[in-house]
């Protein structure tokens, strides 16, 4: 099969291929982005069945001519400013990436060939601040945004709806929970705390480890998981649906620091910058992955620990 990955230099992107091609070993892959991806992790025999273009999703040439050359089955569409923190300091330009390069992508494949399977990623961030009697957070919860990034992925996904029942396109979207792993970037939380922590373990730093608010309880899935997940979409899912990818469990951030500090051995101070605190923020997400399962049949694999601890791995060998 052929596949586009759009934000292809990503962190998502790196294990999504990883996925597919132990799924799929004759998989040709198209990764667009504006820098070319390192896979220096994906074995070298594949890599050659990867074939970088560096793309402007905002040129709608651009994507017809990739689209056309790619022979594409599959789309995922990666690309965007996922931060929701950046958001809320450069909102025009987040607002503006995100959503005008998903309708751009659309209009091309319309265009292209409107049978290409279109896989959207939305966002948990969708849903906003909600009462407890609201979770697990189902498909069924109307979207409340509450941040400019979690604006746009509500446009996003509102357009996807559009091209479908008014244009017939393939597109399956998702509201996708946290997700975390090995390769991270360090401006998410997860990641930022194992950086800290290893940084700290080093002596590469004073033993003060900076935080925002640590009572925040997030549903929390390994990457790797939610990879097979988008795999499992684009197999079984069905056109103009939406779908949570999420673990279905809580865990508050102090305990997830808790546990990085445990296995590093070591003692530090917990320190709370107002800078890394949101003007406005959810207090718990957890959400309810039960449709996603019956459908596609996708349960999540690996343990959080396990994952935490591949996270802090890494970060010791990167530092």
């Amino acid at each position: 099969m052929k596949y586009v990955i759009t934000g292809a230099s990503g962190f998502v992107a790196g294990h999504l291929i990883e996925a597919i091609f132990k799924d799929d070993p004759e998989a040709l892959i198209t990764a667009l982005d504006l820098s070319e991806p390192d896979y220096s992790f994906i074995d070298p025999s594949l890599r050659k069945s990867i074939q970088y273009s560096k793309a402007d999703l905002l040129s709608m040439n651009d994507l017809i001519k990739i689209l056309e050359l790619s022979g594409a089955h599959f789309v995922i569409h990666l690309a965007a400013y996922s931060s929701v923190a950046y958001s809320w300091q450069k909102p025009i330009e987040c607002f503006n990436n995100n959503f005008n390069i998903f309708l751009n992508l659309l209009e091309a494949v319309k265009k292209v060939n409107p049978v290409i399977r279109v896989l959207s990623i939305g966002s948990s961030e969708q849903y906003g601040i909600v009462t407890a009697d609201k979770i697990p957070l189902k498909e069924s919860e109307p979207p409340n945004p509450v941040s400019p990034y979690a604006v746009a992925r509500v446009a996003q996904e509102y357009m996807a709806a559009v091209y479908v029942k008014g244009f017939n396109l393939d597109i399956v979207s998702t509201r996708s929970f946290n997700h975390f792993g090995p390769r991270q970037d360090e401006r998410f939380v997860l990641s930022s705390f194992a950086r800290q922590v290893a940084e700290i373990k080093k002596g590469m730093r004073k033993p003060v480890i900076n935080v925002g608010d640590l009572e925040i309880i997030r549903d929390f899935t390994d990457v790797r998981d939610v990879s097979k997940a988008y795999l499992s979409l684009l197999r079984k899912g069905s056109p103009g649906e939406i779908y949570n990818v999420c673990c279905g469990t809580g865990k508050k951030l102090e305990d997830c620091l808790i546990f990085l500090i445990e296995i590093a051995g070591i003692k530090c101070k917990i320190q709370k910058s107002e800078e890394l605190i949101r003007p406005v923020d959810n207090p718990i997400i957890i959400g309810d992955n039960a449709k996603l399962k019956k459908e596609t049949g996708w349960v999540p694999e690996t343990p959080f620990e396990t994952t935490l601890h591949d996270l802090y791995e890494y970060w010791m060998s990167k530092v």
